[in-house]
């Protein structure tokens, strides 16, 4: 049974609705684990990136996220290939005007290719990002990519680990007046 996102024109609900377009926009594209180097589909997370936990016991079954790998806190951050699809702000102009959020979805990935060309896979994610709502602005029925798109790669030297993001906005109707007679 495919996963079905509620319906409801929040902010949270249109998180959740990206987050799903993310998984599927991107399904067909893997990237290499610096963990075994084994190819996996990129992780897609609401917010934040879950906490690195240190398994207990060593137990198979408890169910993890993020491999925990040091300890440190920067550990989550390395334990790619991941999508982070975050809220940055939203504003209502008015009562019973839309509603227009922010929205930044990042991107961390991991290519030890001694080519140094990793930030080529950030950018071919960006792409898809843009391309989706480019060609069809419309999310979950409900939500509506006004554009203006933003995008950057990492500043600094981070080989072999590569980040970039794209932001955007999303504007959807806000509540209407009861009228009561």
């Amino acid at each position: 049974m495919e996963n079905q996102i509620a319906r409801g024109k929040t902010p949270l609900f249109l998180q959740k609705a990206l987050v799903e377009e993310i998984k599927a926009i991107t399904n067909d594209m893997l990237f290499k684990n610096p963990i075994g180097g084994e190819l996996l589909k990129l992780q897609v997370f609401a917010q934040s990136l879950p906490i690195p936990q240190k398994p207990e016991n060593n137990n198979p079954d408890i169910f993890q996220t993020v491999d925990y790998i040091d300890g440190s806190s920067e550990s989550g951050v390395f334990a790619c290939p991941w999508c982070i699809v975050k809220i940055e702000n939203g504003s209502i102009s008015g009562i019973n005007e839309n509603q227009n959020v922010e929205v930044v979805i990042g991107f961390g990935i991991y290519n030890d290719a001694p080519d140094n060309k990793g930030h080529e896979e950030v950018l071919n994610l960006i792409q898809k990002v843009y391309a989706r709502f480019a060609c069809d602005p419309l999310l979950d029925k409900q939500f509506t990519c006004a554009g203006a798109f933003e995008w950057a790669l990492q500043e600094e030297d981070t080989y072999p680990y590569f980040f970039g993001a794209i932001g955007t906005h999303f504007k959807f109707m806000g509540y209407q007046r009861e009228v009561k007679f």
